[in-house]
């Protein structure tokens, strides 16, 4: 009886919008990655046989997002990498903040040429409605324990205090930030400290820094990843994680769950036909 080896899989995984632990909106456009989905199929992966996964795409389109989301992403993919199995970053259009701190920790990274990246900074922005509330007669009655509990209070100006602590975490975190990259990123030279100055950067800026690998699209990732993963395009079963969706994100959703994967299946197809 004829009998096929079972194909390796790529996971696909897309990381659009702004990064966050959960997202509940529902969005007619873009809706934000469920970044809880994307951690537990990184942790799914790295509990795998490397045998059985060919290698993971990282796609990303993101201007970042909260701190401590992205280090846990960042830190998931590490674990894929230590189980062999490689992790090729793709960038669309910008990848920041956060989402660069992801990018920084797979193996190697794309980005289209007209694309924007890094901005390895913190910020911590505070809204303030103590004017407003006043000119309204709108008054907040807060009691408390602990002289830091309203840390943030909206209807008050932050004390000396409070401000000279916020600003201690965030440049404690940003401290955080830029480890991770040096530690993943160790070719990015010590001598430009513009790069950790919080400003995005273009794609050849970035590539002449090593902040990114290669110039390229995602289609030159997957290419990448097969080559470095020893496997032929007729090998690999593309998976992507797709979210699971309740009645009212697919009555609101204007995109399609498995239109990349199609449109991989399409490439590769056509691909081998040409070159085979």
């Amino acid at each position: 009886m004829f009998s096929r080896s079972k194909k390796k899989k790529v996971y696909v995984i897309d990381i659009f919008g702004v990064i966050e632990a959960a997202s509940s909106s529902i969005s007619l456009s873009k809706k934000n990655t469920n970044m809880q989905k994307v951690i537990k199929t990184l942790h799914k992966i790295a509990g795998k046989d490397k045998e059985e996964v060919a290698g993971v795409i990282i796609h990303l389109n993101t201007p970042g997002g909260t701190t401590g989301t992205s280090e846990e992403a960042a830190m998931m993919i590490e674990k894929v990498r230590e189980k062999g199995i490689p992790v090729v970053a793709s960038i669309a259009d910008i990848c920041c903040s956060g989402g660069y701190w992801i990018a920084s920790a797979c193996d190697y990274i794309f980005a289209n040429r007209t694309s924007m990246t890094g901005s390895i900074g913190v910020i911590m922005q505070l809204p303030n409605i103590n004017g407003l509330s006043d000119k309204l007669g709108v008054k907040q009655v807060t009691v408390k324990a602990g002289k830091m509990k309203d840390i943030g209070n909206p209807f008050r100006e932050l004390t000396e205090e409070e401000r000279e602590f916020l600003q201690e975490h965030a440049e404690e975190t940003h401290e955080i930030f830029k480890e991770a990259v040096r530690k993943n990123r160790k070719e990015i030279p010590a001598d430009v400290p513009e790069i950790f100055d919080g400003r995005p950067f273009s794609a050849d800026f970035a590539l002449q820094n090593h902040l990114i690998d290669e110039i390229g699209t995602f289609y030159d990732a997957l290419d990448y990843l097969l080559s470095k993963a020893g496997v032929e395009e007729q090998d690999i079963k593309l998976q992507q994680n797709v979210e699971k969706k309740g009645i009212l994100s697919k009555l609101f959703s204007m995109e399609v769950d498995n239109s990349l994967v199609n449109a991989l299946a399409d490439y590769l197809a056509g691909k081998s036909l040409s070159s085979r």
